[in-house]
């Protein structure tokens, strides 16, 4: 059974998609409009979201754009619901992140058949977008991440910027105590960027014991902050069986039509520079 989302300012159509959803087996849990559908995304991570275009307070494609923004709800499907056809609508909620459009009035078998083929996509990407040891995103989903952060910028000017965080010495970690301390340590490292960071921001194990973090709508002074918190928070955590562990952090924001291999590469600079000035300490990239 799956938890699927109702999100519908429309008392008469939620009711309805609901009754065929539950018809069908799954779980169904509903919001009046589109703030409430993003807090209860947030809350109760649905499997698959069906979500109408026009409601109140905040429309689909803003919640959906928001939806996106939550770690745990990258992975899932958005069906987005409209009385309107037209294609730039389509286009549009296609690109705030919905996965597939629905028309109303429409057929309950095809509602059931995108809600079927959508939870098949959600599984596939929720296996193919997290890192098995620490359960944050793995590299592959932080680039598609960063395409659509990147995106975002160059269609409403949005700052983003970027932390790349690297362990120090962890090679000594795994030579002295074994490489199953040396996961336990990513582990907790994992765990402290979840507790550090922003709902909004984007955590991920880039590889090895290197991590980063996309830091949307965040300018360089505030990212200097986050990864200042982020240091600290490494440099005080005792870690199972080795105690204490620094971490070494490099920063960089995006320019105004910097691409994204430009963009990592300034973050990767800094974080080499942070790593030769002593180790322990946050360093940024001058802004292009």
């Amino acid at each position: 059974m799956a938890k699927i989302l109702v999100v519908d300012d429309n008392d008469g159509i939620r009711e309805v998609v609901k009754m065929h959803l539950t018809m069908a087996g799954h779980e169904v849990i509903e919001a009046e409009n589109g703030r409430l559908g993003v807090e209860t995304a947030i809350e109760h991570h649905p499997d698959l979201i069906i979500l109408d275009v026009m409601m109140p307070e905040m429309d689909g494609m803003e919640a959906c754009s928001q939806i996106r923004t939550d770690p745990a709800c990258a992975a899932v499907y958005v069906i987005m619901l409209s009385a309107r056809g037209e294609t730039s609508d389509k286009v549009d909620g296609l690109n705030t992140g919905a996965d597939a459009y629905l028309t109303k009035p429409f057929e309950p078998d095809e509602l059931i058949a995108q809600v079927n083929a959508g939870l098949r996509t959600t599984e596939d990407r929720r296996q193919a977008m997290y890192d098995l040891l620490t359960g944050l995103f793995n590299r592959r989903a932080f680039d598609d991440l960063m395409h659509r952060e990147l995106s975002l910028r160059d269609r409403h000017g949005h700052t983003l910027s970027m932390v790349m965080i690297d362990l120090d010495h962890f090679k000594s970690v795994n030579d002295t105590y074994g490489h199953h301390i040396g996961d336990a340590v990513l582990r907790d490292l994992a765990d402290i960027l979840r507790d550090v960071c922003r709902s909004s921001d984007l955590p991920c194990r880039w590889g090895g014991e290197e991590f980063a973090c996309l830091l949307p709508q965040t300018d360089l002074e505030n990212a200097l902050k986050v990864a200042e918190r982020l240091r600290a928070a490494v440099e005080g955590h005792s870690f199972p069986e080795v105690g204490k562990v620094t971490a070494s952090i490099g920063i960089s924001q995006a320019g105004p039509e910097e691409d994204e291999e430009s963009f990592c590469r300034r973050a990767d600079e800094a974080l080499y520079k942070a790593k030769k000035d002593g180790r322990n300490r946050v360093e940024a990239a001058p802004n292009p």
